[in-house]
Parts: structure tokens; sequence; C-alpha cells
């Protein structure tokens, strides 16, 4: 079914981000139980994360509703202000972390899916970053899973394709490792890449 025309969005920035913390904290919770992250997250954890959008100087999140519930999501902050294991990634590199925005999560729940509405969130985000006037690159990471992972699932497609679609380049070398919990309760070290574009 397409609902993209359905869809409503609201830009929050600053202060305003505070309000949507409960709502968000949900749908990423319940988004990253699937595959590729598999990941098992506590609720305190990620409003103390999501917090960061409200804390951080030019963060912003947008939310898409289907009337008042929340089915999706883009957050996106400057790359200086992501965390230490992030900007490591970018040690020894000439990417230009101060003209830099990272996009943090793209969401959506699954019956919202593969019907434009990553097309029309991201172009969103675009417009805000660009009206900020202080950046020119846009990146963000992926968790790597191998192909033959036992539960990836038979119609499984990757936000890599999406990526390609959209413009972005893997970035040669530039990657991280972050830590979680998987679903069956094992706490494995997750390979991430970066990849990036200008901003257009």
């Amino acid at each position: 079914m397409n609902h993209a025309k359905d869809i409503t969005e609201q830009l929050l920035t600053g202060a305003a981000i505070a309000d949507a913390l409960d709502d968000l904290a949900t749908l990423r919770l319940d988004i990253f139980l699937e595959f590729p992250y598999l990941y098992r997250g506590l609720r305190e954890d990620e409003i103390k994360y999501l917090n960061t959008y409200a804390e951080a100087p030019d963060a912003c999140v947008i939310v898409a509703y289907d009337g008042h519930a929340v089915i999706g999501a883009a957050t996106g902050m400057p790359l200086i202000h992501e965390d230490a294991s992030t900007l490591e990634a970018f040690a020894g590199t000439t990417f230009p972390l101060n003209d830099a925005y990272y996009v943090g999560e793209l969401l959506f729940r699954p019956a919202y899916r593969n019907c434009g509405l990553g097309h029309k969130l991201l172009a969103r985000l675009e417009s805000h970053i660009r009206s900020l006037g202080r950046y020119r690159e846009i990146t963000c990471a992926t968790v790597e899973r191998p192909d033959d992972h036992p539960l990836r699932p038979p119609d499984y497609i990757p936000i890599t394709r999406f990526l390609a679609r959209t413009g972005f380049a893997r970035l040669p070398g530039v990657t991280t490792n972050f830590i979680w919990r998987e679903t069956d309760g094992i706490v494995r070290d997750h390979p991430m890449q970066f990849w990036s574009r200008e901003l257009l």
C-alpha cells in the first residue's frame, strides 16, 4: 500500500526535540530489532542518546506522522558534535569534519517503506542543512553484515541501495566499530562503514 500521500512531517530543532523523545525512542527500539541491526536496546539509553539532538547546535529531527502515529524519522547533527568513536573513523583523512553534517537515522515502520518517503525526508533534511549555510558534505554510516548472515530475511533490501541511488559513495577505509547487545542477548562488536556526498 502506498502511504506516501497521507504522511505529514514536522521538523524539530533545539528544545522542541525533547517533546518527541519518547516516540522516537519507541520507533528506534522497534525498528532496530530488525535485521541488519538486531539491536535489543534499553529505553533509558535511547532517551539519553536522542537527547543529544536536543542539545547539539544545528542538530535536527524530522518526524513523519500518519495521523497522530509516528511512523518514521530522520535525524542529523554536525559531524563535529558526534561521539569520539565516530570522529576517530576520519582520523588521518582529508575529510572536512567542520563542514560535514551527519545523518544519524532514516527510519520507517515496515508498512511505510519503499514508497518514496525516504527520498522525501532526505530532501527535507538536506533543505534544512542548506539553510544553515555552514555545511557542504553529508555523511552517514551503515552496519556491515555478511550476505549469508543466518538472520538476513529473503526479501531484505539493504540501505546501501538507497544510498547509491541518492548519490552517496562509500568512503574507503573510513570505518568504526560499535558494540551493542543483539536480540539473542549476546553483546557483539559491529563494523560500521561511512558514506558521503556533497550537499546538493
